[in-house]
């Protein structure tokens, strides 16, 4: 019984942590997608 709870933490961790890894990645791509488009934008709407 101890072995099968210490092996449910483990997965639960394992999976946190993946969990996190994919959710911070999607983050980063998406704040680096929006930071690059800013720039292009604001450049478009200035006066000549």
């Amino acid at each position: 019984m101890y072995d099968a709870c210490q092996l449910a933490t483990a997965i639960l961790a394992i999976a946190f942590t993946a969990l996190l890894l994919v959710t911070g990645q999607r983050f980063i791509e998406y704040r680096l997608q929006h930071e690059a488009m800013t720039p292009i934008v604001a450049m478009a709407t200035l006066p000549p």
